[in-house]
């Protein structure tokens, strides 16, 4: 029962309840009242008619026909009054000495209360249904108002009898029900006026708290930006979806979505442009999904769809798409294009868990993913779940096998293209795991990225690289090394005063060192990434832009970095001789690096066209299994010397 509908009941009835009270309160009061009149009716007859013309003697011994007479002629003459039923003349004695039927007198009668509180001394009263052995003739009357008044004839001295008078009450019963109509009639017309008038100020007042409390639960469960589902409502409609799924033996998708490089949007046109772009997309998300779906805003530039009642993962992967799709056409914020494109991480119900934290979290994990790897839609694999048991595990076995030295640095030489000297190499991290036996980096370096290992893991890797560049410079051999950071090392303001110190304790020049850092790495968040690059830059150290061409820099921000070489991606090298697009983009690199006064470095190198081919176009450096493959550093300087180069300059990765 609503509010409305407990007002109308629990007002209701206090205000019958009250009626009715009021109602029999003014009635016993109309009935006292009566009483009360009768009382002065009679002890004014007492005093005025009767008891002027008796005496003490009279009321004790019985009144002689004198006084009967003249009693008689007060009653005939209505002197008394004409609305008189009986009188009555009691002495002490409960005997009748006049009344005005002759056949009570003389008569002794049982006392009732009323004549003992009379001879008492009191005024007594009642209304009467004259029951009593006396009331034979008055009973056509039906109730009479009875009334005695003591008669005292000295002050002070006891009642010599009393004076009994009888009233008809129907009269009055019928005036007392004709007053407690019109009260009853003017007591509920009044209380059903208050009734409605309270009704409609409580129906107002409750239409009002509903729209309220309506209000309330939208904004409890809904983004105040865009309008969408939050996360607790997002969190409760797959709870929903999971029960329907069970019962219907369906396949249930969740879809976790970043926006790209959204801070940026933020940064450079302000945060009040960046609402307004996020309710455009939440508006564009709503009309590239059924309406059975469920997006919702889950904080800052993450949002999340749920997708009921598929048939197969494929629908999953077929709404993601058509999600990318609705965000492709720029956005159009105060007449200014603004491009958006987002990373999708899919988790299907029940592959991936039957339990909603799991499935967001699985989702979370596939979305990192396709982050990391620029894939845009990624499905949940448990390979690349750094939560799933077996690689919890490896956590804390890779910071034993960090204790352990079972982390290794193999060598992968790079090569002039003008003079086909070796000036470098490429240090790649091996795990030398006790069971798993060489792990590659990418079974563990992404976990440690996850869990914050990589800060000891990468200080590991430029300790045990300064390391081998010591022992190398020991045998007369002058060889520069690179490590690569991640966003977590290109974020940390320490960054500079550990490698400073690890330079100091091998005695390694700084112009030995050189760091590689991605795209994506530096776009995490450019001002801190520029000010860490800016302070490695001024120690003497050489940075290098890895993998360049499969992130989304901005030629801005690559303008003002203290690099000085690029590298372009394998995967546009190895398809260079065969895919004109990659062609173009090889050489655009090429181009574009050389006009910024950058070296450039060719990964993936696998074959002897290919390496003419980035000659031609003015490439710097090549490295790839055409030349070598990855060697450890004993094997790396036989091969070095195998080539009669050993003074070689050698360039480390990690």
């Amino acid at each position: 029962m609503g509010l409305l509908g407990r007002f109308s009941l629990m007002s209701l009835i206090p205000i019958v309840l009250l009626g009715l009270v009021l109602a029999h309160t003014l009635k016993n009061q109309v009935r006292a009242r009566s009483l009360a009149n009768a009382r002065e009716t009679a002890e004014l007859v007492s005093k005025s008619a009767i008891q002027p013309r008796l005496s003490p003697k009279d009321v004790a011994h019985g009144l002689d026909a004198r006084r009967v007479r003249v009693l008689d002629k007060e009653i005939r003459d209505g002197r008394i009054g004409t609305r008189v039923v009986r009188i009555k003349i009691w002495n002490r004695a409960d005997t009748v000495v006049y009344s005005d039927d002759r056949g009570l007198v003389n008569h002794r009668y049982p006392p009732s209360d009323e004549l003992e509180h009379a001879l008492a001394g009191n005024i007594a009263s009642e209304v009467s249904n004259a029951t009593k052995a006396e009331n034979t003739a008055e009973r056509r009357y039906g109730q009479l108002l009875e009334v005695y008044v003591p008669l005292q004839f000295a002050s002070g001295a006891a009642p010599a009898g009393a004076f009994e008078l009888y009233l008809p009450y129907r009269p009055i019963a019928a005036a007392i029900g004709r007053d407690t109509k019109k009260l009853y009639l003017i007591l509920f017309g009044g209380l059903a006026l208050l009734y409605v008038a309270l009704f409609r100020i409580v129906s107002s007042a409750s239409r009002r708290l509903r729209r309220h409390a309506a209000e309330n639960r939208h904004q409890a469960l809904h983004d105040a930006l865009t309008d969408l589902p939050n996360r607790t409502l997002f969190h409760d409609r797959i709870e929903q979806a999971l029960r329907h799924a069970r019962r219907d033996h369906t396949v249930g998708a969740v879809l976790l979505i970043d926006l790209d490089h959204f801070k940026e949007v933020n940064d450079t046109l302000g945060h009040q442009k960046g609402d307004l772009l996020l309710k455009d997309i939440g508006l564009r998300l709503r009309g590239a999904l059924r309406a059975s779906d469920t997006i919702a805003r889950l904080g800052g530039d993450e949002f999340g769809v749920l997708l009921p009642g598929l048939d197969s993962g494929a629908g999953a992967i077929e709404a993601a798409q058509k999600i990318r799709a609705a965000l492709a056409p720029d956005f159009v914020i105060d007449n200014l294009p603004v491009h958006v494109d987002a990373s999708v991480g899919i988790a299907l119900y029940p592959e991936h868990g039957e339990d909603v934290d799991i499935l967001l979290q699985h989702a979370d994990v596939a979305m990192y993913e396709a982050k990391r790897t620029h894939s845009d839609i990624e499905t949940y694999s448990v390979e690349h779940d750094p939560y799933n048991p077996v690689r919890l595990a490896m956590v804390g076995e890779l910071r034993k096998g960090l204790d352990e030295n079972e982390v290794l640095l193999h060598f992968q030489p790079q090569v002039d293209l003008v003079s086909g000297k070796v000036i470098g190499a490429e240090a790649l991290v091996r795990w030398q795991h006790p069971t798993r036996g060489l792990t590659p980096p990418v079974e563990f370096v992404p976990m440690a990225e996850r869990t914050g290992l990589i800060r000891p893991l990468s200080r590991y890797v430029l300790n045990a690289a300064l390391a081998q560049v010591r022992e190398w410079c020991d045998a007369g051999l002058e060889l520069k090394v690179s490590v690569n950071l991640s966003a977590r090392n290109l974020l940390d303001p320490t960054l500079p005063e550990d490698v400073s110190r690890l330079l100091a304790r091998w005695r390694v020049p700084a112009s030995l060192l050189e760091l590689e850092i991605t795209e994506s790495t530096i776009m995490v968040d450019p001002k801190r990434a520029m000010e860490v690059l800016r302070r490695l830059h001024m120690m003497g150290i050489a940075l290098s832009i890895d993998d360049f061409g499969t992130g989304y820099s901005s030629l801005a921000y690559l303008k003002e970095l203290p690099v000085n070489e690029l590298k372009i991606d394998r995967t546009f090298v190895e398809a260079m001789t065969s895919n004109r697009g990659d062609a173009f983009i090889v050489r655009s690199t090429i181009d574009l690096a050389h006009n910024l006064s950058l070296q450039v470095v060719a990964e993936g190198v696998e074959d002897e066209q290919t390496m003419s081919e980035l000659k031609a176009l003015g490439c710097n450096i090549a490295q790839g299994f055409h030349l070598s493959r990855p060697l450890p550093a004993s094997e790396f300087s036989e091969w070095l010397a195998a080539r009669g180069e050993g003074a070689a300059r050698t360039r480390v990765v990690a």
